[in-house]
């Protein structure tokens, strides 16, 4: 069904240009979302799905535009792996001169021919300018998309909670699922809203 609406999302970050490369607003968001998981019985994974949060997590990276559609979900893999490691893996291919909003968690992520815009980080013992804090104000305004984004793909409870099904093929199915409710609730005309100042008529006979 996904398929068919053109809903599925691309995995393989180096397939990304063909989709964006006609895009009307070439900025976005790239950060990774996580899911809990119950604590697994083989110690092997157990390691794998503990992540620095100390919990057991299983994360994918996420990319989106300005009005929260996700366009690539990467594989999914346990909570142990760092956010920079898992995007060097799984590398991003954009359109040059494609702007790429991240966070400090990604630090010396970059691909080829993309401007990076990322986050002052505060020196050891010293303090951000007051050019670097409007700065990262300005920037959070455009990060913070992903965040929503994010929120919106954990509508399904499935991903908001524990996810207890088992196995790797279930797992990664069940976040091409909520991420392709989400876009499809970003695709969907908004529902005409009845006014604020307005006070429903009642059916009562007096």
């Amino acid at each position: 069904m996904l398929a068919r609406w053109g809903l599925l999302p691309v995995r393989d970050g180096g397939k990304l240009a063909q989709r964006l490369v006609a895009h009307h607003e070439p900025v976005f968001a790239y950060d990774r979302v996580e899911r809990g998981v119950p604590r697994n019985q083989d110690r092997e994974a157990q390691a794998e799905e503990y992540s620095e949060k100390k919990a057991h997590r299983l994360k994918n990276m996420t990319l989106c535009d300005s009005t929260q559609y996700v366009h690539y979900l990467s594989p999914t893999e346990g909570g142990r792996c760092h956010d920079k490691r898992l995007a060097d893996e799984y590398a991003l291919g954009l359109p040059t001169g494609s702007v790429l909003c991240q966070g400090l968690g990604l630090l010396g992520h970059a691909p080829a021919g993309v401007l990076m815009e990322m986050p002052h980080k505060k020196p050891p013992r010293g303090e951000l300018t007051f050019a670097q804090l409007l700065y990262n104000r300005l920037l959070s305004l455009l990060r913070v998309v992903i965040e929503h984004a994010h929120r919106g793909i954990k509508r399904l409870r499935m991903v908001q909670d524990r996810v207890r099904l088992r196995g790797e093929w279930r797992r990664d199915t069940v976040m091409v699922v909520a991420r392709g409710l989400h876009d499809l609730h970003i695709r969907a005309p908004s529902a005409p809203t009845r006014p604020i100042n307005s006070t429903p008529k009642s059916n009562k006979v007096y």
